[in-house]
């Protein structure tokens, strides 16, 4: 019996990154991507949070068996959650030699390296997981091997793009996917799903090689030490910066502890051919000339860790920003970060560098593909359904749009957004569940889960400040010793509290003395009294809602 197809996605669609979706057929799943995201906008408020991952608890509701993994590419927003996925359950990942390779550096800092099967797919070769027939198709993408995948099924075939773009010439055009995918669209493909992220942008994306010529005359007019910022997966604008610090008689000292680990590993997989003599280390850089150095940072989405963040905030002691500076942001500025990343610009003017970034200069060409490259790809698929991913709602929609003007009857176009439960058959896509998908937060320093209540702890005192109170009571007689002290965190100068205190330690001794010594004994009791009725006193004064803790200690 034939059954019909069902796609869950619990990240990347309605978002920007998080890309992670869930294919199933009958009880037989397997997983795409399993990514990460870095906090935006008001995510960035919650202290101590480094990054997001997809909300995997629905692993354990769907009624199925996953059976592996495929990665399509090694980007962080497609990776950097599988090793909390491998925790939840352990079954083979499927990538290429250079994802799998950045994979198994994650998995060794969380000593899970074998914790899992890791399995070399190549681009052609085809293999099977349960019912799935899987044929990686290698398409064009910022990151080297880069795979769509032709899914092949009882129901009928699916070509998932991954992320990807159509090179028209040049060292990065790829005629074999073209020839491979339109293949496929002539036998026939049940549904397409295509990668929305540049759907809003008309044209033909840039080239990669594009960017080299504008990077090689911000080399030649440089002075004094250049900074690059890139995303430390983006191995070909990796190779192209040590490319030409070789040419104009420069090292490239890498700083961030990603960057370092994937030039290390790019290199030793064949991914990376550095010239000789290039690369230096951090500590070197006190050693070198300003006029000699390149610095090649990661976080060039100005997370508040990351190494160009530090380099800005003169945090990185081997390196000193200097007037005449240039500093180069190789990366495009993802939505909702625009304000982290205008702060480090405004920083690094501030020691008189100068900063170049997509705004200003031609030093980013986006991995993902435009209007007529994603109609494209409807053409040489030729699909009987279209679903637009990775994105947000926007893009989707107008992915969907790009889909009906290339002749797909709008009826057999669904835009589904995470926890949407889509089936699909021939004869039609329906929606026929919703799920209810949170975010999961992950802590910067211990990169364990942050639970939902700790959060919310988080938030309250970096929002509302912290008030301890210490009570001491005589052990015999529940007396009160001496007078409430107060220490007080975030909430208000130590100058403005003064008269605040003492009317809360008059109100928490005329309790203390009304107390039954019974009731003082319940500690936990006693403590939310003090609590609640110190608290009021706070707002009655200030407005404000502190988080109070009250402790009782017997002397």
């Amino acid at each position: 019996m034939i059954k019909p197809v069902e796609l869950i996605p619990i990240g990347g669609l309605g978002q920007f990154g998080m890309n992670c979706s869930l294919l199933k057929y009958g009880r037989d799943m397997i997983m795409i991507d399993a990514g990460m995201a870095f906090p935006r906008g008001y995510q960035r408020s919650i202290p101590g949070v480094s990054l997001m991952i997809p909300d995997l608890s629905v692993l354990e509701n769907i009624d199925g068996n996953l059976q592996g993994i495929i990665l399509t590419h090694g980007h962080e927003d497609h990776v950097g959650a599988l090793a909390y996925t491998l925790e939840k359950i352990n079954v083979p990942v499927y990538g290429s030699s250079l994802t799998l390779g950045l994979a198994r550096s994650r998995l060794s800092e969380r000593k899970m390296l074998n914790r899992s099967k890791m399995v070399e797919i190549r681009s052609g070769e085809k293999f099977a997981i349960g019912p799935f027939a899987i044929e990686p198709v290698g398409v064009d993408h910022s990151f080297p091997d880069s795979f769509s995948f032709a899914i092949s099924l009882p129901a009928g075939v699916l070509i998932w793009t991954g992320d990807f773009k159509i090179e028209k010439e040049g060292p990065e055009h790829n005629p074999f996917a073209e020839q491979v995918l339109s293949t496929y669209g002539r036998k026939g493909v049940m549904a397409l799903f295509s990668d929305s992220t540049n759907s809003c942008s008309s044209g033909f994306s840039p080239p990669e090689e594009s960017v080299r010529e504008p990077l090689r005359e911000l080399f030649r007019g440089a002075k004094g030490k250049i900074v690059v910022s890139a995303f430390a997966s983006s191995i070909k604008r990796i190779q192209f910066i040590l490319e030409l610090a070789a040419e104009f008689d420069r090292v490239v000292i890498p700083a961030g502890r990603s960057m370092i680990r994937n030039i290390q590993i790019a290199q030793q997989l064949n991914y990376l051919s550095i010239p000789p003599e290039v690369l230096c280390s951090l500590k070197e850089a006190p050693f070198i000339a300003s006029e000699k150095m390149v610095v090649l940072a990661s976080g060039s989405q100005g997370e508040p860790l990351s190494a160009l963040t530090r380099l800005a905030n003169e945090q990185v002691r081997e390196i000193k920003m200097e007037k005449g500076d240039t500093v180069i942001l190789s990366t495009r500025k993802i939505p909702g970060n625009e304000n982290s990343i205008n702060w480090v610009i405004n920083q690094f003017y501030r020691h008189g560098a100068i900063v170049y970034d997509c705004d200003n200069a031609k030093v980013h060409a986006s991995g993902h593909a435009y209007q007529e490259e994603l109609g494209r790809m409807i053409d040489l698929v030729q699909p009987r359904f279209f679903v637009p991913i990775h994105g947000d709602f926007r893009q989707l929609k107008t992915h969907a749009s790009i889909a009906e003007s290339r002749g797909i009857p709008e009826e057999r176009i669904t835009i589904i957004e995470n926890g949407d439960h889509l089936q699909i058959d021939q004869d039609g896509a329906i929606i026929i569940d919703r799920l209810a998908l949170s975010t999961r937060f992950i802590d910067e320093e211990f990169l364990d889960e942050v639970d939902e209540i700790v959060l919310r702890e988080r938030r309250h005192l970096s929002l509302r400040g912290l008030v301890i109170v210490i009570v001491r009571l005589d052990s015999m007689t529940g007396i009160q010793v001496g007078e409430p002290e107060f220490t007080f965190k975030g909430f208000l100068d130590q100058d403005d509290y003064q008269d605040m205190a003492r009317e809360a330690g008059q109100r928490i001794s005329e309790i203390v003395r009304k107390t039954p010594l019974a009731e003082k004994r319940n500690a936990e009791m006693f403590n939310e009294t003090l609590r609640v009725e110190a608290r009021r006193i706070f707002r009655k004064r200030t407005g404000k809602k502190p988080v109070v803790i009250p402790f009782t200690v017997e002397v």
